[in-house]
């Protein structure tokens, strides 16, 4: 970064008084420590102040958010989460009694901690993605599963919040929507979803359905996938409040050119 602020003083670009293959080959390359450990803290201090207008400039340009769509700094350092190793045993005297040694226990995630639940996500799955009436019995057949205690299970809307220019074209958007997706396959095993893209091109928009593990989001997605800050998320409850149902059934039973959300539906995509 020192580097880098050096080279950039005065300048606008890394080569000459133009962009080049010099600044996306960088700009790429610190994408992610923008998007999670160069904090706002760090990106005004002079060691970093230069880079970081070259960054915004770079992050704004029509090619680097076709790719990526919009690339927003982070506010927040993400906070590593540390395994505590395990301490070397020293050898004890012949005379002493050896020390039993420490079992170091995992840290726990708020998934984990939730322990063992009846209710088998995979099978579902596959019996609901399979069902002919997905709007209907399948919901139904949904909410009498065996799980619905206070750790049980929970669904949730999600609303990614659309940048200036992203909802202008429907590939934008959907290129936004896959990678959050992708992003997202570590947590396929206690989730199940159905996003979309709604709406027309100029004001497009991306929201979905979730069913989660647990009352509360799982910290594989609200701690550790980079894009959950720009999601608005609201929890639901489908069983008991009609609203929700009817929100519910759209998505998981709707396909592609149905009403969603008071919306067109342009692309509907399965996270499973």
């Amino acid at each position: 970064m020192k580097v880098l602020n050096t080279a950039l003083e005065g300048n606008q670009f890394l080569v000459g008084d133009s962009v080049s293959c010099a600044d996306f080959v960088v700009a790429c390359a610190l994408k992610l420590p923008f998007q999670t450990v160069l904090d706002a803290g760090f990106r005004k201090s002079p060691v970093s102040k230069n880079v970081t207008a070259w960054a915004e400039r770079m992050y704004k340009l029509t090619p680097m958010r076709n790719v990526f769509g919009n690339i927003q700094m982070c506010a927040k350092a993400l906070k590593p989460v540390v395994k505590e190793e395990p301490k070397e045993k020293k050898a004890a005297p012949v005379a002493a009694k050896p020390k039993e040694e420490k079992k170091v226990e995992k840290i726990k995630d708020n998934v984990e901690s939730l322990g063992e639940t009846p209710f088998v996500l995979y099978d579902f799955k596959t019996f609901f993605v399979n069902h002919a009436d997905k709007a209907g019995a399948a919901v139904d057949e949904w909410y009498k599963m065996n799980d619905w205690s206070a750790n049980g299970w929970s669904f949730w809307h999600f609303h990614y919040d659309i940048y200036e220019g992203e909802g202008d074209k429907l590939h934008i958007c959907n290129n936004l929507m896959a990678g959050f997706l992708n992003r997202a396959e570590h947590v396929s095993k206690y989730t199940f979803a159905r996003m979309a893209v709604l709406g027309q091109e100029g004001s497009l928009q991306i929201m979905g359905l979730w069913f989660v593990r647990g009352q509360e989001l799982p910290d594989g997605l609200a701690k550790e996938h980079p894009q959950m800050e720009y999601y608005k998320t609201r929890k639901l409850d489908p069983r008991n409040n009609k609203e929700d149902d009817a929100l519910l059934r759209s998505y998981f039973g709707g396909k592609e050119g149905d009403t969603l959300s008071g919306l067109h539906c342009q692309t509907l995509k399965w996270h499973k």
